[in-house]
């Protein structure tokens, strides 16, 4: 398994300000790159892929949306290695219009975590150099945490996991990247 899915902390880097897209640095603290990805601008149906690295060669994780309206969008999850389905993540449209609210659901459709935005997503929108914290809920488990650092020009999200924190990795990364995705797409 890739060194990300092992990691209890990591950053994901983009640059702000971007016309045609964004591209997404996955990187150890120290800032030693992990994974990458980017993302085509104006595509009318989500297909992110995550890959090891900037070459593009060899792909980790594929998320695709299921329609192409994407208020309430579901996107599914998929291990590109193996094509196995993960799961899905659905954004909760009404909650989300003030604060970002994802539902995480297994293989067979059955939610089990929650992915919140802890920021106020309607001020973000606004005001783009507003940090946003996010974090995942899941029953009985300690938070995953997910917070960006202010700069003006890049931003830096910092993933914490708590050490044998049994949500999938993969799913963690793959909602992580999807929602920086989404929100750089709105900023």
């Amino acid at each position: 398994m890739t060194q990300l899915f092992q990691m209890d902390q990591y950053i994901i880097r983009t640059k702000f300000w971007r016309v045609f897209g964004g591209a997404f640095y996955f990187e150890t603290i120290e800032g030693s790159p992990v994974a990458y990805s980017k993302q085509k601008r104006f595509k009318l149906k989500e297909d992110i892929v995550l890959y090891t690295d900037e070459s593009c060669t060899v792909p980790l994780i594929q998320i695709k949306a299921r329609s192409v309206i994407d208020l309430g969008a579901t996107y599914d999850i998929i291990d590109a290695q193996t094509g196995v389905i993960l799961g899905s993540a659905k954004r909760n449209f009404m909650k989300s219009i003030l604060k970002d609210s994802w539902s995480i659901n297994d293989a067979s459709g059955n939610p089990y975590a929650q992915f919140i935005e802890d920021s106020i997503a309607i001020l973000r929108r606004f005001i783009p150099f507003i940090p946003a914290k996010y974090h995942f809920e899941i029953a009985g488990q300690p938070d995953i945490l997910m917070q960006q650092g202010f700069n003006p020009f890049v931003k830096r999200t910092r993933i914490m996991i708590p050490p044998g924190h049994p949500l999938d990795r993969r799913v963690i990364a793959a909602v992580a990247l999807l929602s920086s995705a989404i929100e750089g797409r709105q900023g």
